[in-house]
């Protein structure tokens, strides 16, 4: 990716998804922080509406960045250039329509991003770390935000999509707490008191694979309490991918509803929506559209 030529785009706004968690406020942070250090007039976004933080990711925002960024009125959305970070589907934040020139993720591509940058590092704010470390001078406090975003990307160690050589990015941040005392400091429960309902659309996020559009959401619980509720919720509706994670027994159930169909995948461990759930549900409508054609032929 030529950072060079958003010099032609001036001011570039970053910006990350919808719904926003640490990892999407810090790389956006981080990514405009090193623009403007090589001469290129770059601010951090947010979108006016859907753009607050739940409960646990305020607690990690508020605890390494003073997190104040621009915000766009969503009417206004089309008179920006931008520079999505951690999604590359348009649709996730700032629409179809929207200038968009370029995306650094750590998620599937959506292909509606020309300019696209996918890393399998489990934090897209870890990415930049690891990208521009050489051409870059981050500062003690970057480091912490880039930390933080990390732990919470990769839940501690715990996630699917956490690796050994996520690790040993990690550690170059200069940071060797202990994952588990900081998961109790920092980890908040998905709040159901008022029903499973009611938390629906946590985390929620829109995908679009060719044709194929669903929405998201997931619960973070210890135990199990309420998911049947939310079993049958799922199962009622039109085109979605619901996400329940235990930590009590370090388990996930994923329900993801389709044409009809309630497809049920269990993970005997804390599997990342980003990656492991979603290239699933990705492979299971692949294997659907294979049968589909078979049929029709």
């Amino acid at each position: 990716m030529d950072l060079i030529k958003l010099k032609g785009f001036e001011p570039i706004y970053v910006i990350g998804h919808s719904n926003i968690d640490i990892d999407s406020g810090v790389s956006s942070k981080i990514m405009s922080d090193i623009l403007n250090d090589i001469g290129i007039k770059a601010y951090y976004a947010v979108l006016e509406d859907k753009y607050e933080f739940d409960a646990y990711n305020k607690k990690m925002i508020d605890d390494c960045v003073d997190f104040k960024p621009v915000v766009i009125k969503r009417d206004d959305v089309n008179n920006y250039n931008w520079f999505l970070v951690d999604h590359n589907d348009r649709l996730q934040s700032v629409g179809m329509d929207a200038n968009v020139l370029c995306a650094i993720d750590h998620h599937p591509n959506a292909g509606n991003v020309s300019d696209v940058e996918i890393t399998d590092v489990c934090s897209t704010a870890l990415h930049l770390f690891n990208k521009y470390k050489d051409v870059y001078e981050f500062s003690e406090e970057q480091k912490y935000q880039i930390y933080l975003a990390f732990l919470n990307d990769s839940t501690f160690g715990r996630a699917s999509r956490y690796k050994e050589s996520d690790e040993a990015i990690a550690r170059e941040l200069g940071f060797n707490y202990d994952y588990n005392v900081l998961f109790k400091k920092y980890f908040i429960p998905t709040d159901i008191s008022n029903g499973v309902l009611s938390k629906l659309y946590n985390g929620h996020k829109k995908y679009q694979f060719d044709d194929v559009y669903f929405e998201s959401g997931y619960i973070e619980q210890f135990g199990i309490d309420g998911l049947d509720e939310y079993i049958n919720i799922i199962n009622s509706m039109d085109a979605f991918l619901g996400v329940w994670v235990d930590y009590e027994n370090s388990q996930t159930y994923a329900y993801f509803k389709y044409d009809g169909v309630l497809k049920v995948l269990f993970y005997d461990f804390v599997a990342s929506r980003a990656t492991t759930i979603l290239n699933d549900v990705i492979e299971y409508l692949k294997n659907k559209e294979k049968k589909l054609s078979k049929v029709i032929k």
